[in-house]
């Protein structure tokens, strides 16, 4: 039952989740199945948050169910299945109750269909001054919600003639709420593509892309701007944060971070987390691309995140592990390891379950590898037995460098060359970190075998070859064929 999809539905959820989700089960209205349903959960909650102890078995928990009776997998099993339907629903209530302008609209369109005519004027109003409210949190969906509700409006006003003005205004606004829908839509879409084919994975351009190629941004920047200038902040926004990733440039990047400071409080928790990552991922690929002086600019990025509460996706939820790694890299990054510490010490917990093992170990061996420990830190590294794709490289480089400070030349270039190969072997990254990882590999195994055959001589040709290269950990390889010259 351990690795159940229910039990993996529940490792989800949240302590007050946990506690809702009884009431939920507790309520006839939700639960047509009757009282043991709630008590197969009572038993299953005992586990809750990492459902990992031996006794969560399928007869342990029948037996304390059904004392005395003999165990029926049949039973086990419809048990099983209602309550992760009851799990599925709920998180549809949730989604419900928490859905804000959505609910607010659905409500307007049972009002519509059902010609309460009187009510459905009055919630028109209540929501057209819900979205024009400076409360109100922008997030992808806002100008979608707003284009929704137009409809429902022109359709109720369809049905009686004496509203022709009322109809024309909602014609009107219907095509402002379409333009800028789609517009940020697509400029969202297209910004995500591009991260993914310069960043994690292998790709190849698609429609979007294609299509705002073949667009005049520009301009249409400028016809928002003159006709539309109550809601063209938030085009600009989406606008900037594109160009960011197509120019690339640090004009762009600076002009995008200054809209997006200006304007973070006006979006949601999420929105504001997803531009926040934005200039992240901007600093990221500068400095992978060997531009070293946006690491301070991102490690201040970071601390932007961690002020605004940002890097748990969810209130008493996980962080990604992403954005764990990121943090751990950008503080070694500007040496800030009495900080990066305090990091991992207080989120360690935060990391998703299946994910925490190597998460942890490589966080804990790279601050015992920054103190000297390096034993310590080949032991913690060595002992992972889960590899999530986003560590795996990390856990490797990491080894390597344990070996060469240990001196374990033999190993280090046999260990060098395995990961070469795996690099190679592995399409989950994009070509760029391919290349770099891969050169990395190279340059490490031509470093150790230098010092290895005492070839002091030929140290200065590999550091031009290294400083040229896009390769990972540039910096570190160049300190260490500095410190092999004048040992």
């Amino acid at each position: 039952m351990e690795n159940s999809k229910l039990v993996t539905l529940l490792k989800t959820f949240s302590k007050d989740e946990i506690k809702e989700f009884r009431r939920f089960i507790d309520s006839p209205f939700f639960n047509k199945e009757g009282k043991y349903i709630l008590r197969f959960y009572d038993e299953v909650k005992k586990y809750y948050p990492y459902f990992e102890n031996k006794n969560i078995g399928r007869e342990i928990i029948f037996r304390k169910l059904y004392p005395g009776k003999s165990y029926s997998d049949v039973t086990m099993r419809k048990l099983t299945s209602t309550l992760q339907k009851l799990a599925e629903e709920y998180l549809n209530y949730i989604y419900y109750s928490s859905s804000g302008s959505i609910k607010q609209i659905i409500n307007l369109s049972m009002l519509r269909t059902r010609r309460v005519s009187n009510l459905f004027e009055l919630k028109a109003g209540e929501i057209e001054n819900m979205f024009d409210s400076q409360d109100i949190k922008i997030d992808i969906e806002y100008f979608r919600n707003r284009f929704r509700a137009e409809i429902e409006k022109i359709n109720f006003y369809l049905d009686y003639h004496s509203q022709v003005k009322k109809l024309q205004q909602s014609l009107q606004n219907i095509q402002e709420f379409i333009v800028y829908d789609s517009l940020i839509n697509i400029l969202d879409i297209a910004y995500n593509v591009h991260i993914g084919l310069s960043t994690m994975y292998s790709g190849k351009a698609n429609i979007v892309l294609h299509y705002l190629e073949n667009l005049n941004l520009e301009g249409v920047s400028d016809i928002l701007k003159k006709s539309t200038p109550h809601s063209y902040p938030v085009f600009e926004l989406f606008y900037l944060r594109y160009l960011s990733i197509i120019n690339f440039d640090e004009a762009t990047y600076y002009k995008y971070k200054k809209a997006a400071m200006k304007s973070l409080d006006q979006y949601n928790r999420e929105n504001q987390f997803t531009i926040l990552v934005s200039l992240q991922n901007f600093c990221i690929k500068k400095f992978v691309s060997g531009d070293k002086k946006f690491t301070g600019e991102l490690h201040e990025i970071h601390k932007i995140m961690l002020k605004k509460n940002l890097l748990l996706i969810e209130k008493e939820g996980f962080m990604s592990l992403q954005s764990f790694r990121n943090f751990v890299l950008t503080a070694v990054a500007v040496k800030k390891y009495a900080w990066m510490e305090n990091f991992i010490k207080k989120y360690e917990q935060k990391i998703i379950p299946d994910q925490r093992e190597s998460a942890y170990a490589w966080a804990k061996a790279t601050a015992d590898y920054e103190k000297g420990n390096l034993e310590e830190a080949l032991s913690r590294l060595q002992k992972v037995k889960n590899h999530h794709f986003l560590t795996k490289h990390d856990i490797k480089i990491l080894t390597l460098k344990i070996f060469f400070e240990m001196k374990d030349y033999e190993t280090a270039i046999a260990f060098a060359d395995s990961y070469r190969h795996m690099v190679e072997n592995d399409r989950t990254y994009s070509d760029l970190h391919r290349k770099s990882h891969t050169c990395f590999a190279v340059f490490y195994t031509k470093l150790v075998k230098l010092i290895a055959n005492n070839k002091k001589s030929d140290l200065d040709f590999l550091k031009n070859e290294v400083s040229k290269s896009v390769t990972n950990s540039k910096e570190w390889l160049l300190k260490k064929i500095d410190g092999a010259k004048n040992a």
